[in-house]
Parts: structure tokens; C-alpha cells; sequence
């Protein structure tokens, strides 16, 4: 076990003179130090920070705080205010629930008010409440794990998955289904995560689940209800986890922890790999973590692919590609891990034939990339494929839409990044001169007002962690703001969490492009140009991300996909997840940031 530290309660008078005793024990200390700077409630209540317990301790004034005159802080002064406030009001809480439960002992209650503290706790509890982290294990996980108040809520399933996988061609491509919206339960591109271990589409082997967040009740209680949860599964995950070590794991459970080595970087990817009895195997993109609040009522992307046979015995290793050299770019980065878990799944891949998918595999991996691998990694790898692939129709005059749950600091002005080497790449395509004018670039992201009527009100947006202060460095941003509007999917009111870019011609009627991503419109995820004078030209990134890209010269073989209508060799329209055209915020409009979900919670 990692060392422990205790929280300390300070006095509600809000000194921090007056110190009681340890209210709670905190998992681990972060690993950031005194260099961390997250501001997430959930961070600061799971993890220890001694040097923000030690300051608050110290102010004469938790509601004014100044940092003492010695201290030399290592991240930018405001974000250790924000911290130190964010602590208190944490602290508080729990002085406020110690009194409450120590009164409650002290005194008889009725059943009416035992069953009343029963459900209030039922509430706070409940991962549709919180901010959607995995709930934490006791014991081992068993055939009993992963019930809310004793059970789950079956995900509405449509019979032979196998099926309406196979209508779903070429293109492949779902989105969740919401459960507060019974029409998307039997909308054929819908899709649960409990439909891809269907037996229909194969008699499962084994499994690898590679992703941010992983609830593993929630996870497991999938695998048992299919007959699967003593299959050997392997779990690549990044957000720490106590349910997830090796402790509390039965033997057929293998989960590895990637740490990235930047403090703004997250191992962001969420993609699943089945292998199959009959040496076969399926690769899934998609947007959503494994926990149970992404698969409620949010929009999520899902990519699934066609099923991978094997190759025939003594085919060479190196055969069985995509064209669009997608098995050779799955292997590039699962062996970017180094890690020797993955060794099996290697081999499986190298084993399988690729050869029917027909999209690209964009991924982002930490480091410096220089020489040829520039062009392999991030938005540098989407522009050499659009650049080499693309030989549509579009202008200057196609927006480049990005569309995303997340933004990162940017920049003092869109040229910094975003409507520079960004949509640089983005505007890429096959022998086009250099256009007179840059397209128009435009952002799709929920506003306040979009959370508010969502189905969960503002506790939908717990999975949109932009902030304030960000959005404070980069007031310019809004301009490039339109609002998230679903209607034709029936998705308006189930905040996105999916994340996809694309090029859209302005009577919205075709699409030359299309991308599901885990990546967020931020640096970290996508890559930003570097120069040094040791190597030259490099791009720097962060996060581990993961993405496919829709090009209708490899799946439709034309020049754009339909919107509205089928094509002439009678391929059906490509499933936007968005309506279109686009809404602009109007005067008023502000994004959503985590901070209207925080002063919501303080006020519970």
C-alpha cells in the first residue's frame, strides 16, 4: 500500500487555529505534491495533500486567505486558493455529517425515520448523483458485486445484437442508449455496453478493457449476467481506483494502472478488445468510462467493429491488414505501453485478419515525437491521412465542427493552437491548393441552459469539467460556441459526453469526414507543434487518447457521405450524432463549467 496520511477537521468558525481530530483516512497522498493542481472536489476529498492540510491549518482566515510570507508555492498562486477553499468547505461538510449521525445515535428513531436516513443515503450514494467516480469495493469481487440497494437496473437490450451489428454497415457506428428515453431502446444504431458481450456476436475467450475510469460493480455485474465473469479479462486504466489492486482481484482479473508522466495528462483512451473461442476478435472505440452514469443519460459514441477471423494457419504474421492500415496502427500503440500483460493480446492482433475495416485508427500517446514519427500521433497523424486520402469537395467554405465534453487552456487567442496548427491539419485534403481562406472552425459544447434542461438537470454536467478559470483566460472562446442540440437522435436532453470532429458542407447535405474520439478539444490530447534546437521539429502531447476516423473513399468509395439521403450506389446516410445546421450561443449563453455543479453540491 502507498502511504497514507489523516485529513484533519478545522473548526466551522472557519480558523485554522482550532484543529479537532482526524476525521477520515484518505486513500493515498497525490502523487503531484505540492505541484498539483486539480481543483475537482472528488480529487481533493479521495486524495491527501499535506501541504494544503499544513496552509489551512495556518490562515487566520480560511475566508480570506493569504499564503503565509515563507511560502514558496510551485503552481500558480490562485489555484492554491482555490484548493484551500475547495478543502474547507470539504472539511465542513464532514464536521456538519459527524454531528448529524453522532445525534442520530444518540437518539431512538421510528421506522419512518430510519427508512427516511435509509433513502437519503440511497441518494448521495447513488453514482447518478455524484460525480459518476467508481464506488468502492469491500471484498472481492463476486457474482453479488456491482448492485445499487441490492441490485441494478437492467439496460434495456434488443434481441440478436449480431443482427443489427450487421445492419449497422459500413459504417458501424452507435450511440448509447438512454435510459430515460425509451425511443433510443429500439433505435437500431443504439446500443448498451451489456450488448457488446452478447454471445451472439461470439463466444467470448477473453477480454481487455482499456480506459480512464472503471467502476468495477458496475463492470462486473455485466460480465455475470453473460456467464463471463470467470473469463480472463485485462484492465489498462488511469484514474486510481482501490476496487482495481491487485488485493482485490480474483485470479482471473489482471488490471495495470497507467500513470502518464505529465501532471495535465490522463490516460484518456476508452476501447475494448474481445477474443473469441474461434480465434477471432473485435476491436470497440468508444467515448464513454466504465462506469455506470456514462451508460445512463448521456450521449456516448460507439464504434464496433466487424469481426476480425484468423488467419489461416502459417499465414505470415505481417498479412491480414486494413487498407486503411489499421491493425499495423492498433499494434503501434498497444506497444507503446511496454507492457508485458499485453504481450497476448499482440499476438492475438498480429494473428487476426483486418482486412474488412475500413476506418482509421487515430491515436495520442505522452512524449515528444520527432522524424517520422511526427506524423503518426494526434492531429499530425489526422492531417497526413486527410492530406493523402481525402479528395472531396470541400472549400473554404465547409466548417470544421468540433464537438467535445472538455476544453483545455488553449491559448491567449484562437491562433495560439486551436484555428492555427489544429484546424491547419483538420483543413487538410488530398491535392487541394492552399485555400485563400481558412474554413470556418466552430465548437459544439452544451451552455449553462443546455445543462439545466437536460433529463438530470445540472447534475448531468458532471462530466463536463471545463472551468471558470480557464474559461477566464480565453473569453474569446465563446465566440466559437453553438449549443447541443439532438432532436433528430433524440438525444438533446442526454448531456454529450462523446466527443467527434468532422467537415460539413454549409446546406449540411454531406460530410467529407468524420471522427470519434476520447480526445477533448485540448494541447494534451491532440498534440502541439515543438521546436528545439537539440531536435528540431516534434509534437508534444500528454494523454493517452484513441480514436477512428470515417472516410468515404475508403467506406463508401465517394467523394463525401449523404446526410439526408442515400447515396446513388445506395449507402445509407452517415448517423450524425448532432443536429444540423448548428445553433450559435446567443447573447447571455455561457458554457457549462464544473462550478455551477460545485455551488449545486454546497448547497445539498
Amino acid at each position: 500500500m502507498e502511504s497514507q496520511t489523516r485529513g484533519k477537521r478545522v473548526h466551522e468558525s472557519g480558523s485554522g487555529k482550532d484543529v479537532g481530530e482526524p476525521v477520515s483516512k484518505k486513500s493515498t497522498v497525490c502523487m503531484f505534491g505540492e505541484k498539483c493542481y486539480r481543483k475537482n472536489m472528488i480529487h481533493l476529498t479521495e486524495y491527501s495533500h499535506p501541504h494544503l492540510d499544513k496552509l489551512l491549518r495556518s490562515l487566520e482566515d480560511v475566508n480570506d486567505p493569504k499564503l503565509p510570507d515563507d511560502f514558496k508555492p510551485q503552481i500558480d498562486y490562485s489555484i492554491i486558493l482555490d484548493q484551500l477553499c475547495i478543502l474547507r468547505k470539504i472539511y465542513d461538510k464532514k464536521d456538519k455529517e459527524e454531528k448529524s449521525s453522532t445525534t442520530s445515535d444518540k437518539s431512538t428513531s421510528s421506522p419512518s425515520q430510519s427508512n427516511s436516513s435509509k433513502n437519503q443515503n440511497s441518494t448521495r450514494d447513488s453514482p447518478s448523483k455524484g460525480f459518476g467516480r467508481p464506488s468502492r469495493l469491500s471484498s472481492k469481487v463476486d457474482k453479488n458485486a456491482g448492485k445499487e440497494n441490492g441490485r441494478y437496473v437492467d439496460e434495456p437490450t434488443n434481441c440478436d445484437v449480431a443482427a443489427r451489428l450487421e445492419a449497422a454497415a459500413p459504417y458501424y457506428f452507435f450511440l448509447t442508449k438512454v435510459r430515460s428515453v425509451a425511443a433510443t431502446h429500439v433505435e437500431p444504431l443504439s446500443i448498451t455496453f451489456r450488448e457488446l458481450l452478447d454471445p451472439s456476436l461470439g463466444k467470448l475467450e477473453a477480454s481487455c478493457q482499456i480506459n480512464y475510469m472503471v467502476e468495477m460493480p458496475w463492470l462486473m455485474h455485466h460480465y455475470f449476467y453473460h456467464k463471463l465473469g470467470e473469463k480472463p479479462l485485462l484492465i489498462i486504466y488511469g484514474d486510481d481506483n482501490d476496487d482495481l489492486r491487485s488485493s482485490a482481484l480474483p485470479k482471473n482479473i489482471t488490471a495495470v494502472r497507467i500513470k502518464t508522466p505529465h501532471p495535465f495528462g490522463h490516460h484518456h483512451t476508452k476501447m475494448s478488445l474481445f477474443y473469441y473461442a474461434d480465434g477471432s476478435l473485435r476491436v470497440v472505440v468508444s467515448t464513454a468510462n466504465l462506469v455506470a452514469s456514462d451508460w445512463h443519460n448521456r450521449t456516448q459514441g460507439v464504434w464496433v467493429s466487424p469481426l476480425c477471423p484468423p488467419l489461416p494457419a502459417g499465414a505470415d504474421t505481417s498479412s491480414g491488414e486494413s487498407p486503411t492500415e489499421f491493425k499495423a496502427d492498433l499494434l503501434r500503440y498497444l506497444c507503446f505501453y511496454k507492457l508485458p500483460q499485453l504481450q497476448d493480446w499482440v499476438g492475438r492482433i498480429r494473428r487476426a485478419d483486418f482486412s474488412h475495416i475500413r476506418v482509421f485508427f487515430i491515436a495520442s500517446v505522452p512524449g515528444s515525437h520527432q522524424g517520422p514519427d511526427i506524423d503518426r500521433w494526434g492531429h499530425r497523424r489526422l492531417g497526413s491521412i486527410l492530406k493523402k486520402y481525402c479528395n472531396s469537395d470541400a472549400d473554404s467554405s465547409w466548417p470544421i465542427l468540433a464537438q467535445c465534453s472538455s476544453i483545455g487552456s488553449l491559448g491567449q487567442d484562437p491562433e495560439a493552437w486551436m484555428i492555427g496548427e489544429l484546424r491547419a491539419s483538420m483543413a487538410q485534403s488530398k491535392g487541394a491548393p492552399a485555400p485563400r481562406s481558412p474554413p470556418p472552425f466552430r465548437v459544439i459544447y452544451p451552455s449553462k441552459q443546455n445543462v439545466m434542461d437536460s433529463l438530470d438537470g445540472l447534475m448531468g454536467g458532471d462530466c463536463l469539467p471545463y472551468s471558470i478559470r480557464t474559461h477566464q483566460k480565453q473569453m474569446w472562446f465563446t465566440a466559437f460556441l453553438y449549443q447541443w442540440k439532438s432532436s433528430k437522435r433524440l438525444r438533446t436532453g442526454a448531456v454529450p459526453h462523446i466527443k467527434t470532429y468532422g467537415r460539413i458542407s454549409p446546406d449540411g447535405k454531406q460530410l467529407a469526414w468524420f471522427h470519434l474520439s476520447s480526445a477533448n478539444l485540448s494541447k494534451a490530447a491532440w498534440g502541439i507543434n515543438r521546436k528545439t534546437k537539440a531536435s528540431g521539429a516534434g509534437l508534444f502531447m500528454m494523454s493517452y487518447e484513441a480514436g477512428v476516423l470515417f472516410l468515404p473513399q475508403m467506406l463508401i468509395d465517394s467523394p463525401a457521405f449523404n446526410l439526408d439521403q442515400k447515396g446513388e450506389d445506395g449507402s445509407p446516410p452517415f448517423p450524425l450524432p448532432y443536429d444540423y445546421p448548428l445553433v450559435r450561443y446567443e447573447a447571455g449563453d455561457k458554457p457549462f463549467v464544473m462550478e455551477y455543479l460545485e455551488a449545486l453540491l454546497r448547497k445539498k
